[in-house]
């Protein structure tokens, strides 16, 4: 019985323990968030990430921070925010910003576009980016990132994507594709199986037409 009691003895101050020792760390300055890392992110900076968390003065790593998550969170482009806290003072933002498939022009300079075909806030001149002259339009958007997840050799030797009512246009250095708003990853598949047998037998071709279902048409072909 007397082990009994000790036990539970323990396990009441343990509890106890458990909540009362955040209530008194926070209370000590050591503790208090003196700087904002930012892990994940290829666009957004520190500075920016804790401008917009606006965290209170003297807010302590044991606080609650979500509301400082939430509004780093809102900013348009980032699609996952988490924070850790890092001892004794330091608070990381891990972010993941929506991946840009392309640029854009827009008021007279080049935007990045996400692959729903929304402009992303983000400076392009930030990090390095090869990406193909795009629209800011879904149905484009859409197809150069099926296009990166099935055949991203064939993505890297796209150089611009334009949309012309139901057809999209792609152009690489020595052909133009043709493809079908709404062209699947088997469209793809198919234009680039169809390009890779024409230089295997080393024949030549100016255009790849992917617009119709179970047929692929070539134009320009030579020996």
């Amino acid at each position: 019985m007397k082990r009994w009691i000790v036990w539970a003895g323990v396990a009441t101050g343990l509890v106890v323990l458990w909540f009362v020792t955040p209530l008194l760390l926070r209370r000590m300055s050591v503790f208090q968030v003196r700087r904002i890392e930012v892990t994940g992110a290829r666009y957004l900076t520190a500075p920016e990430v804790a401008r917009v968390a606006d965290l209170p003065p003297r807010t302590s790593v044991f606080d609650n921070v979500d509301a400082a998550r939430r509004r780093v969170l809102a900013i348009r482009g980032v699609a996952r925010v988490e924070v850790h806290r890092r001892l004794p003072g330091a608070l990381e933002f891990e972010i993941e910003e929506f991946a840009p498939v392309a640029l854009a022009r827009s008021e007279g300079r080049l935007v990045l576009v996400d692959r729903r075909g929304r402009v992303l806030p983000f400076d392009p001149t930030r990090a390095p980016t090869d990406l193909p002259i795009g629209e800011a339009d879904s149905a484009v958007a859409g197809l150069l990132d099926r296009i990166q997840d099935a055949e991203p050799e064939f993505a890297k030797t796209v150089l611009s994507a334009e949309r012309h009512r139901n057809v999209i246009v792609l152009e690489t250095s020595k052909h133009r594709f043709l493809f079908r708003v709404g062209a699947t990853t088997k469209h793809i598949q198919g234009a680039t199986a169809v390009l890779t047998e024409l230089t295997r037998h080393q024949r030549t071709s100016s255009e790849v037409d992917a617009r119709f279902d179970g047929r692929i048409i070539v134009r320009g072909r030579g020996a």
